[in-house]
C-alpha cells in the first residue's frame, strides 16, 4: 500500500532532540535541536531550529542557529539567523539581520576536460599521387 508512494519531504518538529546521524533524499525541514551530521539533497533549518555538527546538502537553508561545518552547492543564510561555521559553498547569500562568525571558502567548481585538438597526420605515399594524375 505504501510501497507506490514517494516522499519527497520529511520535518523533524520543534519538540525534536536528536543525537546522531541522519542522510536523506528530497527535503529535510528541522524545526528541532540537532547534534549530529546531516546528508541530504535540500536540508531547511528552521527559525527555531538549533544544530551543532556537519551539514552537507545539494541546498542549505538556515533561519535558525547553527554551529559546525556546512558544505553546499547553494547556500542561503535567511534573516535572523546565527551561523558560527566552517562554509564551503559554490553560491551563498547572506540576507541582512544575520550573524555570521566562521571562516568561508568558494568551492572552485571543476572545469569539464578540454577537448584534445590534436589533427592526425596521415601519411602519403608520393607513388600514390604519381599514379593519379597519370
Amino acid at each position: 500500500m505504501f510501497s507506490d508512494q514517494k516522499f519527497t519531504g520529511s520535518l523533524l518538529a520543534n519538540s525534536i532532540n536528536l543525537k546522531g546521524s541522519i542522510s536523506c533524499k528530497g527535503e529535510l525541514q528541522i524545526e528541532g535541536r540537532i547534534n549530529g551530521n546531516i546528508t541530504g539533497e535540500k536540508v531547511v533549518l528552521g527559525a527555531d531550529s538549533n544544530m551543532e555538527g556537519t551539514l552537507n546538502a545539494d541546498e542549505v537553508i538556515i533561519s535558525g542557529k547553527f554551529k559546525g561545518k556546512i558544505k553546499g552547492k547553494s547556500i542561503r543564510l535567511d534573516s535572523g539567523s546565527s551561523v558560527d561555521a566552517e562554509i564551503n559553498y559554490e553560491i551563498l547569500a547572506i540576507e541582512d539581520g544575520s550573524t555570521v562568525n566562521g571562516t568561508i571558502r568558494k568551492l572552485s567548481i571543476t572545469a569539464s576536460p578540454k577537448k584534445d585538438t590534436t589533427i592526425e597526420k596521415k601519411e602519403i605515399d608520393k607513388s600514390e599521387i604519381d599514379s593519379e594524375s597519370r
